[in-house]
């Protein structure tokens, strides 16, 4: 569970998620506009569509995996804080897993059935409100441990804005949805934040006074 280890497979992760989204997911996930281009897309794609998903769950789970390191590394353990922190991750995790899961799995199936048109709205809506609430909590989240640690002032002051700059953008994603650039925005903020962490010569100590 070391921070570098967490940082390198964030780094890699999200350099495969955002090109693959941009250059092959972008027309299964335009739901505004002609809507038969989109469903013949993910239907004649079944595998571009199911992997570029794949690689987002990778996402949240290294995003989680830095988030919890980065917390038992420098933030104090036993306190309410940390407990409330780790439960509004978890929550955050679950709502966009679960909202990914609807899309990846639910809707090639429904675009299947005869009554699609009427039932794909649903689909998208329920998939939008939970990746946007997964969204909401995990940038609240982000933010709230990066404000901590650029108080700690242990690591550097000029890379953990990107942490914060990560979890703010984020935030408004249950209002912006389907527009996805907020969310591609957290995610290059955290994968300059992962960057910074991956190269390190060396993690400075949690108690600068024992150096």
């Amino acid at each position: 569970m070391k921070i570098p280890n967490a940082a390198r497979f964030n780094m890699l992760i999200i350099l495969a998620a955002l090109p693959f989204t941009l250059l092959e997911l972008r027309i299964g996930i335009r739901i505004s506009g002609v809507h038969f281009i989109r469903q013949g897309w993910i239907l004649e794609h079944p595998f571009f569509w199911q992997w570029g998903w794949w690689l987002w769950l990778a996402v949240i789970f290294g995003w989680m995996w830095l988030l919890i390191t980065l917390m038992w590394s420098y933030l104090p353990a036993h306190r309410v804080t940390t407990m409330l922190q780790s439960g509004l991750m978890l929550i955050a995790a679950v709502l966009a897993i679960s909202g990914i899961i609807v899309w990846m799995a639910a809707l090639p199936q429904i675009m299947t059935q005869e009554n699609a048109a009427a039932l794909i709205p649903l689909v998208d809506a329920l998939a939008l409100g939970l990746i946007g609430g997964g969204a909401l909590m995990g940038g609240a989240v982000t933010a709230w441990i990066g404000l901590e640690l650029y108080q700690q002032q242990v690591l550097s002051r000029l890379w953990v804005p990107l942490l914060i700059m990560s979890g703010l953008a984020a935030l408004p994603s249950p209002f912006l949805l389907p527009n996805v650039y907020g969310l591609l925005l957290a995610a290059l903020c955290w994968w300059l934040w992962a960057i910074y962490l991956a190269f390190l010569p060396c993690l400075p100590s949690p108690f600068p006074a024992w150096k």
